[in-house]
Formats: structure tokens, sequence, C-alpha cells
């Protein structure tokens, strides 16, 4: 070790006072630290401290445990699934349903707004498994309606960018639960339905599996007319095939009567249509769609979808359904064969139209020969031209004459064969040298029965809904889309149950002449699709048929069809 040098160490400082040198007990407070209080060993105020009470601490524990599990079964009893999302439902009226185990479901069918327990928004359609099937087609068309407004409820859009949306015909809405998934999330009672799940099957088809999805048409009441009904039918058949659905008809309500009064019913798919309460109008993207006359021309075949499809693939639906489908029973089908063959091969002459509603089969006779057939459909009645200048009356009968002679001039190797609604055309002085299409079924006319009992003017719907009525029936049809019981008098009662409704419950002569009209009506398109030429105006859902009748090709590349209606091209429906 190195020392210092200095030889003595350093001094302490010195102080003026008694103490001389500076030292740690100067610097300490002449007072001494008051020292921290301990606590005290007895109790303030003279009381013993409590003594801890194991009976009364297992006490409030066995309470406490009783508690809690008096709640968790009380909230464990409404939750049938660990993964359940059941919450309030709402519909788009505002009024407000449990949904799930609650039961507290509306009583008529109805979209239904759901929110899951995460907050999830969804929406449903909900058709109480007790209305059974098919609904009313104002309630399809209501169902329609509302969905539109849930749909943008539930996804938070203005009705502005609700309609872009819809614009496209194939978008698929994610909030859209169909009615077997909204079951399985037990947001919709599961089991009820089971009561009716053969209530629309035939018992050919309750062995069967239920389809995978399906679009079913109902031939239903909101049109009088059978063309439109023809038109809606084909194309659905079309867009089912185009899908890959399974394709059903329900006649339940069709005031003509039975399908198979008119065709031979298709040959039905391998599997059977779900329960009532899973077919639903709305929206088209669901598993099982139904697809009425009330819903065709708004929302199933609307702008959307003809935005979606050109004309010719629409076209081409049509014409699917149409050789699919227009199948006529055997009868009407071996005497339009055996009409066309004389037409073709013999030399007719104008037949009396004066006879009443009826079968004939009296044919004309004359040498046999190769005619060439051009056929003239001419509608009257309710359903008006779209030119201006005839809009509030009817195409000059000359004007289809004028255009068949242009088409194939003056030969006798031509025969024109005439169709219409109106009977009074078959005899009229404009339409000289003109056949019946056909003579199995015939309208006659006031002024060839010299009553008042005749068919005049052509179809109107007022007229075919009050056709075979008794006494003081109503006789005027209901507005679109609503398909509630006419008016009735004290005497329309049927069990007991208010008033009857004729349009889908008719009499038995009211059924026969309906009958006998539709059968007509088909019996005249099917002898018209067999001609070389077709002249008719566009207007007419006839019109449309026998182009999709002749085909693509020969409607419009060929140009064996001809509308006189104007400037105005081919459309399914209005």
């Amino acid at each position: 070790m190195l020392l210092s040098s200095r030889a003595t160490p350093p001094q302490p400082l010195k102080l003026a006072g008694p103490e001389r040198y500076l030292s740690i007990k100067s610097l300490l407070p002449s007072t001494p630290i008051p020292s921290p209080s301990l606590p005290s060993i007895l109790p303030r105020h003279g009381k013993k401290p409590p003594k801890l009470n194991s009976r009364r601490f297992v006490r409030a524990l066995l309470w406490l445990s009783l508690l809690i599990g008096v709640y968790y079964l009380a909230t464990s009893g409404k939750k049938v699934d660990p993964h359940s999302t059941d919450s309030a439902v709402l519909t788009s009226l505002g009024n407000v349903y449990e949904g799930g185990e609650a039961l507290e479901l509306p009583d008529r069918p109805t979209p239904l707004a759901l929110m899951d327990g995460k907050g999830k928004r969804h929406w449903t359609v909900w058709i109480p498994p007790s209305r059974g099937f098919p609904l009313p087609s104002s309630e399809y068309a209501d169902l329609c309606s509302q969905a539109e407004n849930v749909a943008g409820h539930v996804a938070g859009r203005r009705r502005s960018s609700q309609k872009s949306q819809q614009q496209d015909y194939m978008r698929h809405d994610p909030n859209y639960l169909d009615v077997d998934e909204a079951q399985a999330r037990h947001f919709l009672p599961t089991g009820a339905e089971k009561k009716n799940v053969d209530s629309t099957a035939t018992p050919q088809q309750t062995s069967l599996p239920v389809c995978n999805s399906t679009l079913t048409y109902v031939l239903d009441a909101t049109d009088a007319g059978l063309g439109s009904a023809l038109l809606g039918i084909w194309l659905s058949y079309g867009l089912a095939e185009r899908e890959n659905r399974s394709f059903f008809i329900d006649d339940s309500n069709f005031p003509y009567g039975n399908y198979s009064t008119f065709f031979i019913p298709p040959t039905p798919p391998p599997c059977r249509p779900p329960v009532p309460s899973h077919r639903v109008p709305c929206p088209h993207q669901a598993k099982h769609v139904v697809v009425s006359a009330a819903t065709t021309t708004k929302w199933t075949f609307g702008e959307s979808f003809r935005r979606q499809y050109s004309q010719r693939e629409i076209f081409a639906m049509a014409r699917t359904g149409y050789e699919a489908l227009f199948k006529l029973r055997k009868d009407d089908d071996d005497y339009v064969r055996t009409r066309t063959m004389k037409l073709r091969t013999g030399t007719l002459t104008k037949t009396n139209p004066s006879a009443a509603v009826g079968d004939r089969d009296g044919e004309g006779e004359g040498d046999r020969q190769e005619n060439g057939l051009l056929g003239i459909h001419i509608r009257r009645g309710d359903r008006h031209p779209y030119e201006f200048a005839y809009q509030l009356g009817y195409l000059p009968p000359d004007r289809y004459l004028s255009m068949a002679r242009k088409l194939v001039g003056q030969s006798e190797r031509w025969k024109l064969i005439l169709a219409s609604d109106d009977a009074e055309m078959y005899d009229n002085l404009d339409l000289p040298d003109t056949v019946r299409a056909q003579q199995r079924i015939s309208l006659a006319s006031k002024k060839s029965l010299g009553s008042g009992l005749g068919w005049e003017g052509g179809f109107f719907k007022d007229v075919f809904w009050s056709l075979g009525l008794p006494a003081g029936a109503p006789t005027k049809a209901e507005t679109s889309y609503s398909r509630e019981s006419l008016p009735q008098s004290s005497t329309q009662q049927v069990d007991g149950s208010g008033g009857r409704d004729y349009r889908t419950d008719p009499t038995k002569e009211a059924l026969r002449l309906r009958e006998l009209l539709g059968r007509a009506y088909l019996l005249d398109l099917a002898v018209l699709a067999q001609s070389d030429k077709v002249v008719c105006g566009v207007s007419s859902h006839a019109c449309r048929i026998l182009a999709v009748m002749l085909g693509w090709e020969r409607a419009f590349q060929n140009n064996d069809w001809t509308n006189v209606d104007g400037d105005y091209g081919w459309k399914a429906l209005d």
C-alpha cells in the first residue's frame, strides 16, 4: 500500500460555541422523534374482537350457491342450443315478436327482421304452418312488397339504394335466411308443420325425398285470361330448368278448373315439394320459390329479370316451357292433327258461324291439294291495341287481311284461317275468303242466335267472371293482386262460412262454360301454330304465344310471324 505523505490525519472543524468540534450529534434535533404508535392489544371502547362464526359463513355460502343455481337454471331453460342465436324478432310493420321457444309469432304470413346474440341482423319469411298451400294471390303480392322494405331495413339501406341493388336479379342477399336455416338457428319454431307435411303431396310423392330446390307455379284467379297464364307457366318452367330447380304446378285455385282438363300433366320430378311453410314468393334466392300471377310481372319476371336476361334468352325460356308443357289432352290433340291435315289437303269453304258454344266436328269436303296456311288472330274484348290511334278501340279487320295478302298474294293455294275471341269476326265483310281455325268448339254471337244470350264483342273479364253465376250473384271481378271473396247476398253461403268466391269456387255450370272457353282458345292456338305464316297484333297474349310456338328462327329470322299493331316488338309479359 502507498501511504499518504501527510504525517497526521485531518482534524475536525472547530466551532465557536461550547461544542468546539462538529459531529453527528450536533446535527440531531434537540427534541426526541416521536415513535410510531403500536396497535393496542385491547379493543377500543372495551369491546372484544368478533370471533369467526363458521356456521354463519357456511349458511351464507349455501344461500349464494342456491341463488346462482336458480339463475343458471332459469337462463339455461331458454337456451336450446349453446350455439343458439335466439333474439327479438321485428316485423316490417314495427311489431315486436319473440322468436324461438317463446313462439310469439304473428298468425299471418309476413317477412321478419331478426337479430342474433352477436347483434348481427338477418331476415326471413314466416308463413304459419296452419295456413296450408297455396296462399291467396294477394298475400303473395303483399309478402314480396313487404320483403323489399324489410331487406332494406336489415341492410341499413335507403329506399333509393335498395332499388338500385335490386336491379341485379342474381344478387345474393347475405342477410336472408331460408326458412329451414332460420329454424335450425332457433329463430323460428320447428315441428308444427309436420302435421301438414303430406297436405300438398300425392300418395306417390310422400315416399320420395324432399327436393333440394323447387319452383312452383300457382295457377290462380288474379287474371281471367288464359294467355297470360300460359306465358307465365312456360317462363317459370324455363327459369326452373336454367336454375336446376324441380318444377311443380298447383291448380287449386285455377279459375278454369283442373290443369289436366286441358293438358297432359308433365312427368313429376323424382322428389317431393317441401312443407308449405318453406315455399315463399320472395326473394328469388330462396330454395323453394312460389310464382303466382300476382308476382310474375313485378317481381319474378320484373325489371331486374329483363335486365339480367336478353330478349333471346327470355324467349328461349318460354320456348322450353312450351315444348315441355303444351301437350293437349288426347282427343283435342287428335282433332288438331286431323283439322290441320284437312286444311292443307282439302278445299274448305267458310263454315256457318251460327252454332252455339259446344262440340262440333263438321268439316268441308273438297279436292285434295297441298295448301299453304296463313293464320290470322284478331283479339278484341278488353284487350286494346298499343298503337296510339286505336288505344281506345280496335284495329280494323282489313288491316289484318291487307297484311296477309301482302305476304302471300291472291293465290288460291294459300288458305287464310281465322281465330278470334269475337264471334262476329267470322262473318265480317272485311274478312272474305277466311275459314275458322277450328270448329270443334265455337262461340255463338248474339246476332247469330237472335237473342241477348250470345258472346258479343270478344273476351271481357267481367263477362267471364259472370258466366254461370246464380241470380243476384256479383258479376264484377276483383282488382289486380286481390283474391278476397266477392260481395255476397244472403243466399250465397257455403256451409255457413261467409261469402262464396265464385272465381275460385265456381258453380258446375260456370266451370263447364269456362272449360269450353279454355279449350276453344287452346284449339285456336294449336291450329294457328301449324300455319306457315301468322299475322296478329302483339298487344294480344295469343300473338306472343304464337311467336313462341313458331320458334325464334321462323318467327324473327324467316319473318313468318308478323305484327300489325304498330312498330312494337315481341315481349313475354306486360
